[in-house]
């Protein structure tokens, strides 16, 4: 029952796949799904593996963090995190829900970008989780995000997002994205916003089939509209679960040597880390 209650208040949340969340809302299911751990692990070795985290109490902000699974996870990985959770849906319920669930983490929250107070602190990282695809103007939105007080020289934004737009379907549609992007769509777009890209790739490699085989199948019947599923659907169990992020967690391993050695291979998810020029 508690954590129905909690479920119930996660669904009031604006976060990029809010509808999914819904889902899980209804079903009384509290797991996170497979995917989302391994995003979360690829995420953190992709920072550390470049050594682009520092270990100072400099504060990480999460913007459109959702139900702040990924910030939970990240900020568990290093020695003094200084957590800062942004979603436009962080009402007085949902802030208590959350204080209660991660009681250890010591977060802070924001409705929006421009409550935002450090003092004279800049931020370490910014992360934009599969968000501005959710968003018409991406480059609007970033050109202002970088002008905000706390984002100094040395701050860095980690943003990944849907790859490909031509595996856009009904389930991007159904979740409110705009468009999928390229590498280089991706870069062009953060470069025009006035940001310097100091890293980009792609990562799931092996889910690129599945999603181009469902494009394909929706294509042929001509669906207009997706069935309510996704990852907040998940329930799969022990087992299955393990195997799956394993699964994508070797995916990553596999693509990250075939990239040292001049081999770049493409995903269903790309991303940048990018800064101030």
């Amino acid at each position: 029952m508690k954590n129905y209650v909690f479920l119930q208040v996660l669904s009031k949340i604006f976060r990029m796949d809010i509808k999914e969340l819904n889902i899980n809302a209804e079903k009384g299911s509290s797991k996170n799904h497979p995917w989302e751990y391994a995003r979360a692990k690829i995420v953190c070795k992709i920072l550390k593996n470049r050594s682009f985290i520092n270990q100072e109490c400099n504060p990480i902000l999460d913007i459109g963090c959702g139900d702040i699974f990924f910030l939970n996870y990240f900020c568990s990985t290093i020695e003094h995190p200084y957590p800062v959770a942004v979603a436009r849906a962080f009402e007085s319920e949902i802030i208590c829900a959350f204080k209660e669930k991660y009681q250890n983490l010591g977060c802070t929250f924001y409705q929006s970008v421009d409550e935002v107070g450090l003092g004279e602190k800049k931020a370490n990282i910014v992360f934009l989780m599969d968000v501005i695809e959710h968003i018409e103007d991406d480059v609007a939105f970033l050109s202002a995000l970088k002008q905000k007080k706390f984002v100094g020289t040395d701050t860095l934004f980690m943003i990944t997002v849907p790859a490909f737009q031509s595996l856009y379907s009904s389930h991007d549609k159904w979740l409110g994205h705009y468009r999928r992007y390229s590498s280089k769509l991706l870069i062009e777009r953060v470069t025009q916003a006035g940001m310097k890209v100091v890293d980009d790739g792609y990562f799931f490699f092996s889910l690129l089939i599945p999603r181009f085989l469902q494009k394909k199948i929706e294509l042929l019947r001509k669906e207009k509209e997706r069935p309510v599923t996704g990852i907040g659907g998940w329930n799969g169990g022990k087992t299955i679960s393990w195997l799956y992020e394993k699964i994508l967690l070797c995916d990553f391993l596999v693509t990250s040597i075939l990239r040292k050695v001049g081999i770049k291979l493409p995903g269903l998810s790309t991303f940048v880390i990018c800064k101030q020029q």
